[in-house]
């Protein structure tokens, strides 16, 4: 039942980071081609970079083909109803990059804890810093690497408090982890990490650029 509830989590993960892989690429004016792309390098990057780091090689989304195929598939679903809806107008556009921020942090919350999750899965579920850092890395590893492809700064290295989000989200479910069930501890920390994501983009939340340190 678990393995069911994880895998449903995980999908749903996937065509959120597919979908804002898709929106990137129309907001970026990528063809069809680099939309695909974007779509499944977003949705499996974050996580081949946590296998590798945890030492699980060949990474999961070569083995099960499976979250490529929902990425990709997603992706041109999503064409097919950018191409149904017509030419996109300068108000369909801000209601495109408002679905991206909300898919974005969706993956985000998703991710970072699938993350942590298997660093504990894998025995490292008393080491807070590895549990964190492969939390983090697998959410936004896969965002930096679609920002990276459209030719933009990564959103991490930005203004905007992305990270942080992830960070605070990683930390909790290590704690809660010990004293929760698994999915339920996923659930409240992905929940709270997607939550946070969006007050933060609300309230237009920002980092003091390095230069202003000076």
């Amino acid at each position: 039942m678990l393995d069911i509830i994880i895998t449903a989590i995980e999908t749903l993960g996937t065509v959120a980071f597919a979908l804002s892989g898709v929106l990137t690429a129309i907001e970026r004016r990528l063809d069809l081609f680099g939309a695909v792309v974007l779509a499944g390098t977003t949705s499996v990057g974050g996580g081949i970079i946590r296998d590798l780091i945890l030492g699980r090689t060949p990474p999961q989304a070569f083995v099960n083909p499976y979250y490529v195929a929902v990425a990709f598939a997603t992706a041109c679903i999503m064409l097919l109803i950018v191409r149904l809806m017509g030419r996109m107008t300068e108000g369909r556009m801000v209601n495109f990059l408002m679905i991206l921020n909300v898919c974005d942090a969706m993956g985000l919350g998703i991710f970072s804890v699938l993350g942590a999750d298997a660093a504990a899965q894998c025995g490292y579920g008393d080491n807070m810093f590895l549990t964190v850092f492969v939390g983090v890395v697998t959410g936004v590893g896969g965002g930096v690497l679609r920002d990276l492809l459209a030719g933009r700064p990564p959103v991490i290295m930005r203004r905007d408090i992305y990270a942080l989000c992830s960070i605070a989200g990683t930390i909790l479910f290590f704690f809660l982890r010990q004293s929760l069930p698994v999915t339920t501890a996923m659930l409240l920390c992905a929940g709270f990490i997607f939550v946070f994501r969006l007050i933060m983009l609300k309230h237009k939340a920002t980092l003091p650029l390095s230069g202003e340190l000076i």
